[in-house]
């Protein structure tokens, strides 16, 4: 049981014995010291923000005690908050932290007292840990503290609210330590000494012991305090094994602190938190499935007309926040964190809390001892030992299970021969009639038994195994489920009566046909409209056959949102009468519309021209539509609804293979569209104005009009015969950072940089010779598969800004660089050319400090820049022959030839 412990505590610190942040120091202790970054009123506000036991309080310390930052404030104070900000209390401590005398009660007569002692005054204030979210408190708290001249705080917090309400400028925010940094800190806390070396028998454990710490440098000193002076193996052995919330000896440590940060959450959100105890520890978990396995325990409280799942990952976002869990992955154009992570002493905490209703299982367990675990993770890491298996045997006697997650080796030889997986789960279904979710991957079985119809309580059920090619019809009677998962499988059809399942909010089906040439995707029988709950359908397979789903039962499902993708659009029949399906969809926020998933149909293209431009009507989407993607589109024009200004939140676009369309969609009136990527079509010869399509006013005239006015990124690929491109004018794409044109050979004519000056990075690859040559703002340029007529165009071109240059993969002999060409730049990487024999120039180019060269066997040495800082070579026999040579250099290659080597100048 962990103790809650105060975390008041003074300001003072030995700066020795601190390891690892004097930079974090040196970024606080300039902006403390400069005179320019206060606000109007006089107050500027940092947030030091991180997980517990990073170190925030010890880099305030560091930063506090540094004698610059004495001698420049006349007064400076130190006051630890916690998780209650009570504005009465917190103005007495800072009153009293800035001069030592008894302070008044009432607030009124605090800050009236407050604000005297700062008049004029130039103040530096720490608050450490703070957990406040709301704006009025610290609004109330900050009043006095404008009377002064110059003011300072520094918030330590591991909540991304408290600090977005405080701060005044951008947060700094604290990351792990390395693992040599960590290991200096943990032979000092052990052994007395950061020089010292513990015994070799002990080094090994330590390391490993560090290693666990991850780089929570609290963490390193909880257990480095520990084994002080200990040089007992087996002592560090346990260390090693047991779990942190074990010792006896932490009350400082990490976990407590991590307690605190518990402690603060609302009940809810607890019980969230320790239901990821059920997960194995270093496990990137997805936002969307944790939220799934929420709600089908009733974690998620109804909140008016707020849908579970908005709940949920609000949740998931609340959690971030306070650094409880790490966000992994932005989808950046849903603006949706996907994936997220827990440090393992988190973990730590979530299990001591739950220990007793949540049990996660790495070894063969007693089942004895676990009648009261209600949910359970079962993870058979090694196919080795038949007593892997028969713990699943052991689930039967647990009568009060609610969740089942286990996770197999994947190797089905073994599972067959040992066991026979698919009766452990028949008996188990008959037993485990109070299960809410199931979860089963990698166990290596081709179906699921009858009896999963027995578990009529089941809410989640998920299988990761693309061993299963079937699931029993008997699943249709499981009328509470919500969430059924088969995207890793592969089905191919799903039960006749599926839609009687009129509780399901989430059906996950494989989508991804790639690795499976005869797999045909799934088989959809009507009656999916009856499933009028359902809110994510992650892919719909056209057929024509009479038994399948027509599209238009997708009608009925008003709650459908998500990604949705919808293949063999071919097959739609241009004779339905029913409404269009998707353009009331308002939570669809992403679509694939491909029409033929089998791309040995594309023979067909000409003859489905007209019918394709009716069913691309036919499914056009609602207007809150993010990502859209077309593929295979057979027909000649875009109809009208594609890049339509009304689509205001749409902010990724590709279209794929569009090989019968000779002009591209006006897109340029899409005013929130970000990334555009437009490939394979091939009828495509000039595009002109018509891609543009004029529509969003330019801020210089109310009569011209601007283009893209949101794009960031181009991407253009596999235009065979595409020669041109021009119509753009002055003032369009104003916010285009990237463009990429990939296997466009004959592409020669090119927008000049006058049209579009915001360009930053630029990627060549396999393509004519555009004339790109004066693209004055270009910091980044890549040329992929270059020629010989690239190598002589580059002395032509003129990059004043250009600060990074790589070749890749080219077939010249001679590359030739000009300092009046490329007067900036920083950065040069050639790579992978064969006969790549001489690079002319080099050493003129006075602004370069790094050079990489790779697999550039017969590439010759010649005279290098003596700005040059670091050099990196790799499979470059010759240059480095002749680099060992360079008398001037400041550091000679030893004797010993290696493949690859890096020097610093």
């Amino acid at each position: 049981m962990l103790l809650d412990m105060n975390r008041e505590e003074g300001s003072s610190v030995v700066e020795s014995d601190v390891f690892g942040r004097e930079e974090e120091k040196d970024v606080l202790v300039k902006w403390l010291l400069s005179e320019d970054d206060t606000t109007g009123n006089g107050v500027s506000v940092i947030a030091v923000i991180g997980m517990g036991g990073l170190g925030k309080t010890t880099l305030a310390k560091l930063v506090y005690n540094d004698e610059r930052v004495k001698s420049y404030f006349d007064l400076t104070g130190w006051v630890c908050v916690s998780e209650n900000f009570h504005v009465v209390s917190l103005t007495k401590k800072i009153l009293q932290s800035f001069a030592k005398v008894k302070v008044h009660e009432e607030l009124d007569e605090l800050q009236h007292a407050l604000r005297e002692k700062l008049q004029g005054k130039k103040f530096l204030l720490i608050l450490d840990d703070v957990w406040n979210e709301e704006f009025t408190r610290w609004d109330e708290l900050r009043k006095p503290l404008l009377s002064a001249h110059v003011g300072k705080v520094i918030v330590t917090t591991r909540n991304q609210p408290a600090a977005r309400i405080m701060g005044t400028r951008s947060p700094l925010n604290l990351n792990c330590l390395p693992f040599d940094v960590c290991w200096q800190l943990f032979k000092r806390d052990t052994l007395g000494g950061a020089d010292k070396s513990p015994q070799p028998h002990l080094e090994d454990l330590g390391r490993k012991i560090v290693d666990k710490c991850k780089g929570l440098p609290l963490a390193v000193k909880v257990l480095g305090g520990a084994l002080r002076n200990n040089e007992d193996i087996d002592s560090w052995e346990d260390m090693l094994e047991n779990e942190m919330w074990e010792l006896e000896e932490t009350n400082k440590g990490v976990l407590p602190a991590l307690k605190i940060s518990y402690d603060c959450m609302p009940i809810q959100l607890k019980r969230c938190f320790q239901y990821l105890s059920l997960f194995p520890k270093d496990r990137i978990l997805d936002s969307e499935e944790i939220v799934r396995f929420w709600m089908s325990q009733g974690l998620l409280p109804l909140d008016g007309d707020k849908r579970a799942e908005d709940i949920g990952r609000n949740y998931i976002k609340r959690l971030a926040q306070r650094s409880i869990i790490h966000l992994e992955w932005d989808d950046t154009f849903l603006m949706r964190w996907k994936y997220f992570s827990m440090h393992d002493l988190v973990h730590d905490l979530a299990q001591c809390i739950a220990q007793d209703e949540c049990l996660c299982v790495m070894d063969k367990f007693d089942a004895k001892k676990l009648q009261k675990v209600r949910h359970l993770s079962v993870c058979i890491e090694y196919p080795h030992l038949l007593e892997h298996v028969e713990m699943i045997k052991d689930l039967q006697q647990l009568k009060l299970m609610r969740t089942l997650f286990t996770t197999g080796p994947g190797c089905r030889s073994f599972m067959t021969r040992q066991y026979n997986s698919f009766k452990v789960l028949d008996d188990l279904f008959q037993k485990l009639k109070y299960i809410r979710a199931l979860y089963l991957s990698e166990i290596s079985i081709t179906g699921l038994p009858d009896s999963l119809g027995n578990l009529k309580l089941l809410r989640y059920l998920s299988i990761k195994d693309y061993d299963v090619v079937n699931i029993p019809e008997s699943i249709c009677s499981l009328y509470n489920l919500q969430t059924l998962d088969l995207e890793d499988t592969q089905i191919s059809e799903l039960p006749r009566q599926i839609g009687n399942l009129i509780n399901l909010r989430h059906l996950l089906l494989p989508n991804d046909y790639a690795d499976y040439d005869d797999y045909e995707g799934v088989f959809l029988p009507s009656g999916i409209g009856n499933m009028t709950n359902l809110q994510t359908l992650s892919c719909f397979n056209v057929s024509c056959e009479k038994e399948h789903c027509d599209i238009g039962e997708l009608n009925s499902l008003m709650k459908l949102g998500g990604h949705i993708s919808i293949s063999d659009v071919a097959s739609v029949n241009i004779f339905s009468n029913s409404t269009p399906p998707l353009k009331t969809k308002k939570y669809i926020d992403s679509l694939e519309l491909d029409w033929y998933r089998d791309t040995l149909e594309l023979s067909e293209f000409k003859k489905d021209e007209k019918q394709a431009e009716w069913q691309l009507d036919y499914l056009e989407p609602h207007v809150n539509l993010k990502i859209l993607e077309i593929k295979n589109y057979p027909g000649v024009k875009f109809v009208g609804w594609v890049g339509a200004s009304s689509f205001t939140k749409l902010t990724t676009l590709r279209v794929w293979n569009c090989k019968n369309c000779n002009k591209l969609p006006p897109l340029g009136q899409l005013p929130s569209l970000k990334m555009l990527e437009i490939r394979g079509m091939d009828s495509v010869q000039h595009v002109g104005r018509e891609f543009c399509s004029m529509l969003m006013p330019s801020p210089s005239s109310s009569q011209n009009k601007i283009a893209f006015p949101s794009l960031k990124r181009l991407i253009f690929s596999n235009m065979e015969n595409w020669e041109a491109w021009d119509g753009v004018e002055i003032g369009d794409f104003p916010s285009l950072d990237s463009i990429r044109i990939f296997r466009c050979p004959l592409l020669i004519k090119f927008p000049q940089w006058s049209y579009m000056s915001s360009v930053k990075k630029m990627e060549l690859g396999s393509s004519g010779v555009p004339d790109v040559s004066n693209f004055h703002s270009l910091t980044n340029l890549t040329i992929i598969l270059i020629s010989q007529e690239y190598s002589e165009w580059m002395p032509k071109c003129y990059f004043p800004m250009l600060q990074n240059l790589t070749l890749l993969s080219g077939f010249a002999k001679s590359v030739h660089l000009s300092q009046k060409v490329l007067p900036s730049l920083k950065t040069l990487e050639i790579s992978y050319f064969s006969e790549l024999q001489v690079v002319t120039g080099l050493k003129n180019l006075t602004s370069l400090n790094s050079l990489i060269l790779k697999n550039c066997p017969n590439l010759e040495f010649k005279k290098l820049p003596t700005t040059l800082e670091q050099v990196k070579l790799d499979r470059c026999r010759l240059f480095e022959k002749g680099f060992k040579e360079q008398q001037h250099m400041r550091n000679v290659l030893g004797e010993e030839e290696e493949e690859e080597m890096e020097i610093d100048m």
